[in-house]
C-alpha cells in the first residue's frame, strides 16, 4: 500500500478524559504504526497543553458524557488549536462533537466544535459494514478504493455541506469519511473505526484499515 507521507513529525494529542472510553483502542492502533502519542484529558486541555502538539484525536466514547467534559472553556481551545494549524481527527463519538449542532439520544441537540460544516444523523449499531471509497486519489484514502469492509460502532452519518470533501460513503446520501480545513488547520472525521475494536476483537491489521488511521496523521 502506497501512503502519501507529509507531515512527518506528527506530535499527536490523544485524548483519554472523562467518557474516552474506546481510547485505548486508538492507543493500541498508534503503537501498531510505531507512532508515539500522548494522552490528554480535560484538564491538560484547559492547562492549553495542546500547543505541544500538532495532532489532536478525539476517539469514540460516550458523545453526551464528552460533550459535557469538553463543552465550554475545552471547546475554545480545540477550536484555536486547529484555527492555528492544529489538525483534529475525530472518530466516531469525536465525530459527532464536530460540527456546529451535536445530535444526542432521543432528539436532543446541543452546540457543537463548529469546525467543519457537516450535519450529523444519529445511528445505532456494531459490527462490520460496508462503506465505498469515492475519492481513491486524496491521500488518506490513498492504496484504497471500491468497496471496503470496516468497523462500525453508532458512528454519525453525516451529511457534508460546504467545502467538505467526501473520501469515503456509506450509500448515495450519507457519507464515513470526509476532511475539511478550518482556517489554518485541518479536519478529518471517520464515522467508522479505522482502529477496529479490542473488545470485538476487530484486528485493523488484518482487516486493512489501519492504513487509513497512519493516512489521517501523515497527510
Amino acid at each position: 500500500m502506497t501512503i502519501l507521507i507529509e507531515q512527518p513529525n506528527p506530535r499527536i494529542a490523544l485524548f483519554a478524559g472523562t467518557g474516552a472510553v474506546l481510547a485505548r483502542d486508538v492507543g493500541v492502533a498508534l503503537a501498531k504504526l510505531n507512532l508515539r502519542y500522548t494522552e490528554v484529558t480535560e484538564s491538560d486541555i484547559k492547562r492549553g497543553k495542546l500547543r505541544d502538539f500538532n495532532i489532536l484525536i478525539i476517539p469514540g466514547g460516550y458523545t453526551a458524557v464528552m460533550l459535557d467534559t469538553l463543552e465550554g472553556e475545552p471547546f475554545d481551545s480545540i477550536r484555536k488549536f486547529v484555527a492555528s494549524g492544529g489538525k483534529y481527527i475525530g472518530i466516531c463519538a469525536g465525530a459527532y462533537l464536530a460540527p456546529q449542532v451535536v445530535k444526542l439520544h432521543a432528539g436532543r441537540e446541543a452546540p457543537g466544535l463548529n469546525i467543519i460544516a457537516v450535519e450529523n444523523v444519529r445511528r445505532s449499531g456494531m459490527g462490520l459494514r460496508k462503506i465505498n471509497i469515492v475519492n481513491p486519489d486524496h491521500p488518506i484514502t490513498k492504496g484504497y478504493q471500491g468497496e471496503l469492509t470496516i468497523w462500525y460502532q453508532n458512528g454519525p452519518y453525516m451529511k457534508p455541506g460546504n467545502l467538505v470533501t467526501v473520501l469515503a460513503m456509506y450509500d448515495t446520501t450519507y457519507a464515513a469519511i470526509v476532511v475539511s480545513n478550518y482556517h489554518k488547520g485541518k479536519v478529518v472525521l471517520f464515522s467508522v473505526h479505522p482502529e477496529g475494536s479490542l473488545n470485538n476483537g476487530v484486528d485493523p491489521q488484518k482487516l486493512g484499515t489501519l492504513g487509513l488511521l497512519k493516512n489521517a496523521i501523515l497527510w
